[in-house]
């Protein structure tokens, strides 16, 4: 009788587990992200603008394609865009044209003097007319000034007087937006000058000197004070008299002058800058009766500095090369490797005529070049050269080989 019972208790429990189990409700599913329509980038084209000049920086447009990670099954692919290329506006192209002076004219100093021309298309801005004088821009020694141009037809001019400062090659140079055009003159003073002048054509203000070596000078007078012309070196500072470092005085008359001055090897203890001074009638500088001609600053280095590893040549403008004849050359060389200086006439890449000059303590040298006689008239260049290998250096000048 109690075995019954607990069979019947234990068939009871059972049956209530399974009733409660039965009754708990469903877990509910996490919930998980559904990812929207993917986007594609759309490049517009690049808008471009026409300047007078070239653009310096052009970007360059890349296809940009989105790329979506997932796509679902029924969602249909968006074709991505071709990006638009910009296509860049072609600068504007001027032609300049110089009426006058015409490829070699001479220009008298010291007189005015009409500069014209035209230019096509009409541009925008003034004009940029620029006589630069033995080849270089001197620390603002050239002639600049702008000229207005003409709104109907494109012609320019511009007039003024050319200062006494330089005689001697120049080059004029007529610029807009980029384009220069050049014209090669000579300067030179009027024959019946009758002011007090005296021009300085080497060095240039700025050019680098080296104390302890020879600095050549030279230009070109007119009616001189007591037929003389003084040349000064001043070292630091060069605004004062005192601080004359070499001078020399010498006569002259109506032409071309040559002179020369061997700069202090002291003159460069904590001094960088000389100042050279070529006069007539006196260096004092508080003297009414002093011409002045040049007043100008130089660079000064010692021998240590390898800015002072140059070449120069003596009157480059008055040097000429004729077939069969010889032509003597003058110069300095600063640290001449070996001692020694190759001089060398080429034409067409060819020597035709060569030298070996040795410049002595002070860097001046003298020798001749001999111009074969079935040389061919036409453009040379002057080589100066030292040194092979890594300790080569050298300087080119250009010169027209006459018949």
């Amino acid at each position: 009788m109690k075995k019954q019972s607990l069979t019947t208790a234990i068939l009871a429990i059972f049956l209530i587990l399974g009733l409660i189990a039965c009754s708990e409700p469903a877990a509910t599913p996490t919930p998980t992200a559904i990812p929207s329509p993917p986007t594609t980038e759309v490049v517009t084209e690049a808008e471009t603008i026409a300047t007078e000049l070239p653009p310096t920086n052009t970007a360059e447009l890349v296809e940009a394609t989105a790329v979506p990670t997932e796509q679902p099954a029924d969602t249909p692919a968006v074709e991505p865009t071709e990006a638009a290329t910009a296509v860049p506006t072609e600068p504007i192209s001027y032609t300049i044209t110089v009426d006058s002076p015409q490829p070699n004219q001479a220009l008298t100093v010291a007189s005015d003097f009409t500069f014209s021309g035209t230019v096509s298309p009409v541009p925008s801005q003034r004009l940029e007319v620029e006589l630069v004088v033995n080849g270089a821009s001197s620390n603002g020694e050239s002639v600049l000034a702008f000229a207005d141009v003409d709104p109907t037809n494109g012609s320019w001019q511009i007039s003024g007087s050319i200062p006494p400062k330089r005689t001697g090659a120049a080059t004029l140079h007529v610029r807009v937006a980029g384009v220069d055009v050049t014209v090669p003159v000579q300067l030179q003073l009027a024959s019946d000058e009758i002011s007090t002048i005296v021009t300085v054509n080497q060095p240039l203000a700025g050019d680098v000197v080296v104390a302890g070596q020879t600095l050549l000078i030279s230009g070109e007078s007119r009616n001189l004070i007591d037929d003389k012309i003084q040349v000064g070196l001043f070292g630091c500072p060069s605004d004062t008299d005192e601080n004359l470092e070499a001078n020399i005085e010498f006569t002259a008359g109506n032409g071309p002058w040559r002179a020369q001055i061997i700069i202090p090897e002291t003159a460069v203890a904590n001094c960088d800058t000389a100042r050279l001074r070529v006069t007539t009638g006196g260096l004092t500088s508080n003297d009414p009766s002093v011409a002045w001609s040049s007043d100008q600053l130089l660079t000064l280095v010692p021998t240590s500095d390898e800015r002072a590893n140059l070449f120069t040549l003596w009157e480059p403008g008055q040097v000429h090369f004729t077939p069969g004849r010889a032509t003597t050359l003058t110069g300095t060389a600063v640290n001449p490797v070996d001692g020694a200086v190759l001089v060398e006439l080429v034409q067409n890449e060819t020597v035709i005529a060569s030298a070996t000059a040795v410049p002595d303590v002070f860097g001046y040298w003298e020798t001749s070049l001999t111009t074969p006689a079935d040389a061919e008239p036409g453009e040379v260049q002057l080589r100066l050269s030292t040194g092979t290998g890594d300790d080569y250096r050298e300087t080119t000048l250009p010169f027209t080989l006459g018949s």
